[in-house]
């Protein structure tokens, strides 16, 4: 009697640890959706300030890109990016200040959003389309699960 009690627990112990392995293997290999460019924040980064009165460029800056990037601004709708009011490219490394032409035809919003996207498409040619993201080669950095944005006042 103690030897089968013997085997039944080295089986339980046996199923128990195979199981707890399966589920974490499966749980290691499930699909999630990448959100954009995963960067470490020693690679890309950006500052901007408020900047009340613009209505024809922003200044950002410094910048820091891992690769070829562009520089996007976006109206600020419910805190969520809007229509792309502006754009700048600019090259691997830190670039002190890039100045945003805004489209002139576009009302400003309060406050813009500001992001930093990568260019892996065609260089030098914007590719990215919120309704087509999987597609969109130009797609926004990531730093620690957020993406790399930040709202800045205007008026």
């Amino acid at each position: 009697m103690n030897r089968l009690l013997k085997i039944a627990g080295i089986v339980l112990a046996v199923v128990t640890i195979a199981g707890a392995a399966t589920y974490a293997y499966a749980a290691s290999r499930s699909e999630t959706k990448m959100l954009g460019v995963v960067v470490a924040a020693k690679n890309a980064a950006f500052d901007v300030q408020d900047q009340p009165g613009v209505f024809t460029t922003i200044a950002v800056g410094p910048v820091l890109a891992p690769g070829p990037s562009w520089v996007v601004v976006h109206l600020d709708v419910d805190g969520k990016p809007g229509p792309r009011v502006g754009l700048a490219h600019v090259g691997a490394g830190e670039t002190r200040t890039v100045t945003v032409v805004l489209d002139p035809t576009i009302e400003l919003t309060e406050k813009l959003l500001v992001a930093l996207h990568a260019d892996r498409g065609v260089t030098g040619a914007f590719e990215f389309d919120m309704d087509k993201f999987e597609a969109s080669p130009d797609k926004p950095y990531f730093v620690d699960g957020m993406e790399l944005a930040k709202a800045v006042r205007v008026k």
